[in-house]
């Protein structure tokens, strides 16, 4: 099962560290998302990290970065999605230079959306999907989503209100996987939440990619 962490929009305190800390202790898939930085901030962000932590980053602005820097994967907004021929160009010249295959992922807010870019890419963020204890609500009931899933098996992953108990949910509706975001980073010790996440994997037998 797919394990992801968004960045915060906005640095949050001890962020750099936390981050470390995840990095280091099995988290497989760290999405920067910072979309008020610049480029420059945006590879100094990358830099404070070592390049074992930077090849489990997926970048979702700046994609020309990784002809420089090692990174997993590129994610693509609806910006990117509507220039095909510069995506597919960027995509192709950083794996050249890496000599590998990058991983490539979007977000969708909509079920019917998915069918457009699902055979393209390696998973998509599905959003919202869990309430949580904020009081935001899924935008899609489990018996719906448990129907759609079934069309796209295993690349759609759950975010939207994700904590540790949506692990469970997010593996018997069908999902590939799981992103934690804004409820994650708003938790008082993001750190004691990522070990209670790693944990829940564990004690549910689940393995993580």
């Amino acid at each position: 099962m797919k394990f992801i962490v968004l960045t915060p929009s906005k640095d949050a305190e001890n962020e750099e560290a936390i981050v470390s800390y995840m990095l280091k202790n099995g988290l497989p898939n760290l999405h920067v998302r910072k979309p008020g930085l610049s480029r420059e901030d945006t590879v100094a962000y990358i830099e404070k990290y070592t390049d074992a932590e930077q090849s489990k980053m997926i970048l979702h602005s700046y994609h020309q970065i990784l002809l420089d820097y090692d990174l997993k994967g590129l994610h693509l907004s609806k910006r990117h999605k509507k220039k095909p021929f510069r995506t597919w160009y960027n995509k192709t010249l950083i794996e050249l230079r890496m000599g590998k295959k990058i991983t490539m992922s979007t977000s969708s807010k909509s079920l019917s959306s998915m069918a457009d870019s699902y055979k393209d890419l390696d998973y998509i963020m599905l959003t919202p999907v869990f309430v949580d204890p904020q009081g935001h609500k899924s935008s899609f009931s489990p018996a719906l989503l448990q129907q759609v899933l079934r069309n796209y098996p295993d690349k759609i992953v759950a975010r939207g209100g994700s904590t540790a108990e949506s692990i469970e949910k997010a593996r018997d509706m069908g999902f590939a996987g799981i992103a934690f975001h804004n409820f994650f980073w708003s938790n008082e010790d993001p750190r004691k939440e990522f070990d209670r996440i790693m944990d829940r994997f564990q004690k549910l037998g689940i393995s993580i990619s």
